[in-house]
């Protein structure tokens, strides 16, 4: 597979193909195979298969380990009745909402100005603020 990748980005780097057009055939495969994989009718296919080389083994394919396993496990823990959980997640939500304010205004703040914390006489100012430069692609 590694070699697969260096292939493809030394093709992609060296010009031999338009790079646009390499990231939009690389998104609709990206979209293909993940529209794919999340179809159920698909994992009922796999797992009928995989159950002809028994429950528990590891199967091996290409190099490639496949193992049956659950994923997606949920617990509804408002179902459970329990008053310490949901005092806590009562708890956890109000703080998240005044951490969300919190942020809000420390994204506000002038660049060249920040602010003295009338509790503490901290100085506090904008946040560093980081980002990487990509190209979007909608696959409609």
């Amino acid at each position: 597979m590694e070699r697969f990748i260096n292939l493809l980005v030394d093709e992609i780097c060296s010009g031999i193909n338009d790079p646009l057009q390499v990231l939009v055939r690389l998104k609709y495969a990206e979209k293909v195979i993940t529209e794919t994989l999340k179809c159920e009718r698909v994992d009922e296919v796999m797992i009928a298969e995989y159950a002809k080389y028994g429950k528990d083994e590891k199967v091996i394919i290409q190099g490639a380990e496949l193992k049956q396993m659950e994923t997606g496990v949920k617990y509804d823990y408002e179902g459970s009745g329990d008053p310490v959980w949901m005092d806590l997640d009562k708890k956890i939500s109000e703080l998240s909402e005044k951490k969300k304010q919190r942020e809000k205004m420390l994204q506000n703040l002038s660049y060249d100005q920040g602010i003295v914390d009338p509790e503490t006489g901290v100085y506090i100012s904008r946040p560093p603020k980081s980002s990487k430069t990509k190209i979007s692609v909608t696959i409609k």
